[in-house]
């Protein structure tokens, strides 16, 4: 258990109503402490587990969504101008897009997210572009890892 450091000593009452120094916990105080951290590593074995299972659960439905991903993707081609209209509808994507930007993803055809094999680790994301005067390339890939709280690093594959 993490021990806090303690802004003021605590008073108390010794029973004459003077008021006194708690300094150190008593005997009964440093049992409860080490009950309660033993059920602190209780729950956090619990939380770990169900982690656990819950990753399993998302790799299983992710690999049973994958049909249904590539199915839309097919239909998603039939819409000309679709990822370039979706991505100035949306006010944030837009909001950072300037025009030359924006002219390219007229080209972009089709979007793919591949999640790692460890899904909490991070993703790719592929962009798979016409022939257009901007660059060379077919695909652009972006990928995101994840760390732990909030980093994240990003690798761009040209």
């Amino acid at each position: 258990m993490s021990s806090l450091p303690s802004k003021k000593a605590k008073l108390s009452n010794d029973g004459d109503g003077n008021a006194t120094t708690a300094n150190a916990p008593n005997e009964e105080e440093s049992e409860a402490l080490e009950l309660i951290d033993a059920c602190q590593n209780e729950i956090d074995a619990l939380n770990e587990k169900a982690s656990e299972e819950i990753l399993k659960v998302e790799q299983k439905y992710n690999k049973l969504r994958k049909p249904c991903y590539e199915k839309r993707s097919e239909l998603v081609k039939r819409i000309p101008n679709f990822w370039v209209t979706a991505f100035i509808n949306h006010p944030q994507v837009s909001a950072i897009l300037d025009e030359e930007e924006e002219e390219c993803l007229h080209a972009l055809t089709k979007l793919e997210v591949e999640e790692f094999e460890d899904i909490k680790s991070g993703y790719r994301i592929h962009f798979y572009f016409d022939e257009n005067p901007y660059f060379e390339n077919k695909v652009l890939t972006k990928e995101f890892h994840l760390g732990s709280g909030s980093m994240c690093y990003i690798k761009v594959h040209l």
